[in-house]
């Protein structure tokens, strides 16, 4: 009776651990696939400002690290996140003061200060500080060992819990032969 209670409990401890791993594999592919599917943030340092005549930012130009002139246009929900020399954060958008993002801007250019840009199909989102990671892929890493530690933790505490019940049997086996 305890051989089938040991088989049943191995091959359910298996079929859990399978599932995890199953589980596991398709959230990393899935996170793999959305950040895939998104155009990178480009670092670099601004090389150009355009503004119209009014002096609102109209469009910039972002160099990367490999030389490539990254050009992005403007719309009114571009955010903007940027610090001057003495290290003040400027958090605003493009339609709150369009001339102060072209200012900001051009100051990040003579500091040759690296920012960081979100954009698609050219248009700027967000400019911020450079940022040092990607954080969608960190955050994919991240995800993976916190999924596999909690799979390795449930499938710990399963072994234990079957290692729990042979030796329950082997008590009561053995309480059971001294009785007798």
């Amino acid at each position: 009776m305890s051989n089938v209670t040991n088989t049943a409990s191995r091959s359910g401890a298996l079929r859990f651990a399978l599932t995890m791993i199953l589980a596991l594999v398709v959230s990393v592919s899935l996170t793999q696939i959305s950040s895939a599917a998104h155009t990178p943030p480009v670092n670099g340092i601004v090389v150009g400002v355009e503004t119209d005549d009014a002096g609102a930012l109209i469009r910039f130009a972002v160099a990367d690290s490999s030389g490539t002139i990254h050009t992005f246009t403007i719309f009114n929900g571009t955010e903007y996140g940027l610090e001057n020399q003495a290290g003040d954060r400027w958090v605003s958008m493009q339609e709150e003061d369009p001339s102060e993002a072209a200012r900001r801007l051009r100051d990040h250019r003579e500091r040759f200060a690296p920012i960081t840009v979100t954009s698609e199909n050219g248009t700027a989102f967000s400019v911020v500080e450079r940022e040092e990671g990607k954080l969608e892929t960190n955050l994919g890493y991240l995800f993976a060992v916190f999924a596999i530690t909690w799979a390795l933790f449930f499938v710990y505490v399963l072994y234990l819990g079957r290692k729990q019940r042979v030796l329950q049997h082997e008590i009561a086996r053995l309480e059971g032969l001294s009785g007798k």
